[in-house]
């Protein structure tokens, strides 16, 4: 169905010019294959439109925290998951630095969905990217989908990046 406005749109004679400024980023990693596409994507908005990347990771264990920089390698050390994480952020900030990008790294613990939102309010981002597992099925139903829940809880945009298939 058609809405309101999208018909009131077709028929102006000029559409108007549009600027949707993009100035920060938040980037939601975690070492997986489909938010190594994300980081690419975020690097690619960033670079075009000279924003800000604010890269984390969101350790589901714990209390609501800032990990320190200093403490992320000892904590790499004891859990897979916080070396993927730190992994994940490595990799936006190399990709920063090789498309000359500000890019801000963050390690937080709690629960991830909020702690991405409340970043990219925090942070004042323009936009939110993030890989997409792919779960299906029990899976999914399982875990849940953290892109999804982030779509569905932000004001921020949301851009979901799949992993492309390779053939």
């Amino acid at each position: 169905m058609l809405s309101k406005l999208a018909e009131e749109l077709l028929t102006k004679t000029q559409p108007e010019a549009v600027d949707t400024p993009i100035n920060r980023i938040v980037l939601a990693v975690d070492g997986s294959a489909p938010a190594v596409e994300a980081t690419k994507y975020a690097m690619g908005f960033a670079k075009r439109s000279s924003s800000e990347i604010i890269a984390i990771f969101v350790d589901p264990d714990g209390e609501d925290a800032i990990i320190p920089d200093h403490e992320w390698e000892l904590l790499a050390k004891k859990t897979k998951r916080i070396r993927c994480g730190l992994a994940g952020l490595k990799l936006a900030r190399k990709y920063g630095k090789a498309n000359c990008i500000n890019v801000k790294l963050l390690l937080l613990r709690g629960n991830p969905v909020k702690q991405i939102i409340n970043i990219a309010e925090k942070e004042g981002a323009d936009l939110i990217v993030t890989g997409n597992t792919g779960l299906t099925g029990i899976k999914k139903i399982a875990l849940g989908s953290i892109a999804e829940a982030v779509v569905e809880a932000s004001d921020v945009p949301v851009l979901v990046v799949k992993r492309r298939k390779m053939y």
